[in-house]
């Protein structure tokens, strides 16, 4: 473990697991929420347009949507054996089979990758997307080219709140999705010169770049344990080396 931490600002909470993580490689991660959600209080209509359509198999491009399905569970949702589940990463797959409940997920967890696969297994005429009001078109996009139809169930909402630079001095930034990212362009914004940027994976880099002509670290994997340990080979090096 080493001793002098580096401070980060992290756009996003982390597990106790993660901060220990963090700390054992020299981070000190200081968080600032970029997103906050909040769910129906009511789930008639949500219920009712997963009965109508039976054949439907389901897809999952975040926890929030997993965690939107734990609830209509408790509300008396039976998942269908024969319902096929997708998701766009591990991450959302580790969250369904909380639930008792498998799913399949592509090699490149991005929703182009995810509509690809979606795509290739074939026979599929329709899907139900559990999503956000916030929610990217990639892959919606991609099997409706396909006409495969896409029944959008809306199941949580997206807050975008204004992050600030803390007083402390801060040694990098993690990113975790576009909306983070104009979260951040809302409070402290990208005129100044920033510390070094992390971001999640390539489409929140891609949002990055559209604010900032900084240089951009992106994690190999869509993963908080990958991205924290890019972070310090990143600083400790650069610091090392300095």
């Amino acid at each position: 473990m080493r001793q002098h931490k580096q401070n980060i600002l992290v756009t996003r909470p982390l597990s106790a697991q993660q901060l220990e993580y963090a700390r054992i490689l020299g981070l000190e991660p200081i968080i600032e929420p970029a997103l906050s959600f909040s769910f129906p209080n009511y789930w008639d209509q949500v219920l009712k347009t997963i009965t109508d359509n039976p054949k439907s198999d389901w897809v999952f491009t975040s926890a929030n949507g997993v965690k939107a399905l734990a609830e209509l569970m408790e509300a008396g949702l039976q998942p269908r054996p024969e319902t096929q589940l997708f998701a766009v990463g591990a991450k959302t797959r580790d969250a369904l089979q909380k639930l008792g409940l498998n799913a399949q997920i592509p090699r490149t967890q991005d929703g182009k990758h995810l509509a690809e696969l979606i795509i290739r297994e074939g026979k599929i005429d329709s899907v139900i997307y559990f999503h956000g009001n916030l929610s990217r078109d990639e892959m919606t996009n991609g099997l409706s080219e396909e006409h495969i139809e896409v029944i959008e169930l809306e199941v949580y909402e997206t807050i975008i709140n204004a992050v600030h630079m803390p007083e402390n001095p801060i040694s990098g930034i993690l990113f975790y999705s576009p909306s983070a990212v104009e979260g951040f362009a809302r409070g402290q914004g990208f005129k100044d010169e920033l510390p070094p940027l992390f971001a999640i994976g390539p489409t929140t880099a891609k949002a990055l770049k559209e604010q900032t002509d900084q240089h951009i670290e992106i994690a190999k994997q869509p993963d908080t344990e990958v991205l924290l340990r890019t972070v310090s080979d990143y600083i400790f090096n650069k610091t090392e080396s300095v």
